[in-house]
């Protein structure tokens, strides 16, 4: 089956070696992520339950213990029944978020300047800023949201089995991605009008009550059975690169197996030491992420494997995906830069 890989290998001939690096390490920052969240869920709602303050490393480290056997998993099948409960209480958790939402945002408050009632939403959203000190985290953050769409929608068109639904698909996938962002900004502009000035980078700590204690715990066992599932391809890509070096054959046997664990296990770690350093700086990580891997291979690499596949296409069609190309490197440099020299002012 075609994949983005083995395209960029057909376009970009050894330099596809980037990409394919690029998407392992995309996988492995989401991954990093979920090292981040999870803590900061499990530290607020244990705090909730028990009024008990457990240190969010002390919970990294103890997540670092569960997903490293899970990482020893070698055929995906295995990890259906995780994915599908992960799925539900996802679902779960989006639900009971947007309805705490709308019970917190319809509530009345005085207004502090003239003692009129008013709505929650309304409130907030008049206090708002339009543009805030952090503005720029958006650029990586919404390319990072994109992370699954960007590598999977090649193998997904070449799954399609009918020739028609095949040619039918790019328009069913411009109209459920279209679809998604709207979810995305109306999910995000109820979840700001409702929170306001106390919205967090992990909206789930943003929360509060009982409700929201059970909706933290949802989203935390989700995103710890989602864990092994998002490594899987780029533990494999860095498992086969590993034995092009080490020029070893993956078929070698119990050793071989037994190389491979310690190999996952040591990545596993490596993305837990990294998440030590980072533990506070959720939206950060998200951004950087984004910027670096999410953009290059949104906005970079598909003009440059179309002009070099499509021979026959116009100058007009390569000088436009040139242009792609450059708006890219420039949303690249730039989100990234500003990330990085603001560090510590958007840290949470």
């Amino acid at each position: 089956m075609l994949t983005y890989p083995e395209l960029a290998k057909r376009a970009l001939g050894p330099y596809s070696l980037v990409v394919e690096v690029g998407i392992a390490l995309f996988q492995f920052g989401v991954c990093l992520t979920y090292l981040i969240f999870v803590p900061d869920n499990l530290y607020e709602c244990i705090y909730s339950i028990f009024q008990v303050r457990i240190s969010k490393l002390h919970l990294l480290w103890a997540m670092i213990l569960v997903e490293i056997p899970l990482s020893w998993i070698r055929d995906i099948r295995k990890l259906t029944p995780t994915n599908v409960i992960a799925s539900f209480l996802i679902a779960f958790g989006l639900c009971t978020v947007l309805a705490i939402a709308f019970l917190q945002g319809t509530e009345s408050i005085a207004d502090p300047r003239t003692g009129e009632e008013r709505l929650v939403f309304m409130e907030n959203l008049s206090s708002l800023k339009p543009i805030t000190e952090s503005w720029f985290l958006f650029i990586g953050t919404s390319f990072f949201m994109m992370e699954g769409s960007i590598t999977l929608i090649i193998p997904l068109q070449e799954a399609v089995y009918l020739e028609e639904d095949r040619k039918r698909f790019p328009n069913l996938n411009r109209n459920v991605t279209s679809w998604i962002c709207a979810f995305y900004v109306i999910f995000s502009a109820i979840a700001c009008a409702a929170f306001g000035q106390n919205i967090q980078t992990a909206l789930t700590a943003s929360l509060q009550g009982r409700l929201a204690t059970i909706v933290q715990l949802a989203y935390s066992i989700a995103v710890i059975l989602t864990f092994p599932l998002q490594a899987f391809p780029a533990m494999e890509v860095a498992i086969r690169m590993l034995n092009q070096v080490t020029g070893q054959d993956p078929r070698g046997g119990a050793s071989e197996g037994w190389k491979r664990n310690i190999f996952s296990t040591s990545i596993t770690i490596a993305l837990g030491v990294v998440a030590v350093c980072s533990i506070d700086y959720l939206g950060n990580v998200v951004s950087i992420l984004g910027s670096l891997f999410g953009i290059p291979l949104a906005l970079v690499f598909p003009p440059l494997m179309h002009n070099n596949l499509v021979k026959n296409s116009s100058t007009r069609v390569r000088m436009t995906n040139y242009g792609v190309v450059l708006v890219g490197f420039f949303a690249m440099a730039a989100a990234s830069f500003n990330t990085i020299v603001t560090w510590n002012v958007t840290a949470e």
